[in-house]
């Protein structure tokens, strides 16, 4: 697994890992940028994609930060793939004004809660995905005009258990055909031990506020 240095200047870190969880970083957008061009950056000093396939909603944003950042063109394609309960915040009736009124020490103590009482706990928990095939459909489908060995590097932007990523690892090495090499990244990796280790990793043991967060700050 590769691993850079990180670069403190331009990624804001809200205190380090504590009792009650990980470093917290905030990435606005043009940090997030930044760290998207670096991750970029350290995926190319080993290896070459000739495909980059971002997992929504937030690795796809990842995947297209890191194809503008990239020394050659390279196509993008999605994937859907979450959780049952991923969009249970975007349910909840003016969840992102209330959070938007709390000063930062709230909002980084709210974001440790949730990682260490919801997330952290369920590292093994088989939990069902919820996966737009029609999407693989389709890398497959791109796959199949090529006329010469393929190499996907599979993005998003944070892991914590990891199944999100096996579960796209795999739907992806079904379509592909043989010799094809895949490998993934990600712009961080919250817990020590995820289901599926990503290849390239940016920040570890670290939660990430990005530009897209429901508790995203100004």
């Amino acid at each position: 697994m590769a691993q850079i240095q990180q670069n403190p200047e331009f990624t804001r870190v809200d205190g380090n890992r504590s009792w009650f969880g990980p470093a917290l970083r905030t990435l606005r957008l043009p940090e997030f940028h930044a760290s998207c061009a670096e991750l970029m950056q350290m995926v190319e000093a080993d290896y070459e994609p000739t495909l980059v396939v971002g997992i929504r909603t937030g690795g796809l944003q990842v995947a297209e930060s890191m194809v503008r950042a990239a020394s050659a063109p390279l196509p993008v394609l999605p994937v859907t793939c979450r959780r049952a309960a991923t969009g249970a915040k975007a349910r909840v009736p003016l969840l992102r004004t209330a959070l938007a009124a709390l000063p930062r020490p709230a909002l980084d103590l709210l974001r440790r809660i949730e990682h260490r009482l919801f997330i952290a706990p369920r590292t093994h928990q088989a939990r069902p995905q919820q996966v737009d095939h029609a999407e693989i459909g389709v890398i497959a489908a791109w796959l199949a005009k090529q006329r010469s060995q393929s190499r996907i590097l599979v993005a998003d932007d944070a892991i914590d258990s990891g199944a999100t990523l096996a579960t796209v690892l795999r739907l992806v090495r079904t379509v592909c055909p043989s010799g094809t090499e895949i490998r993934s990244a990600v712009i961080t990796q919250t817990l020590e031990q995820p289901i599926t280790a990503p290849d390239y990793v940016l920040f570890h043991d670290t939660l990430c506020r990005f530009p897209w967060s429901f508790d995203a700050v100004a």
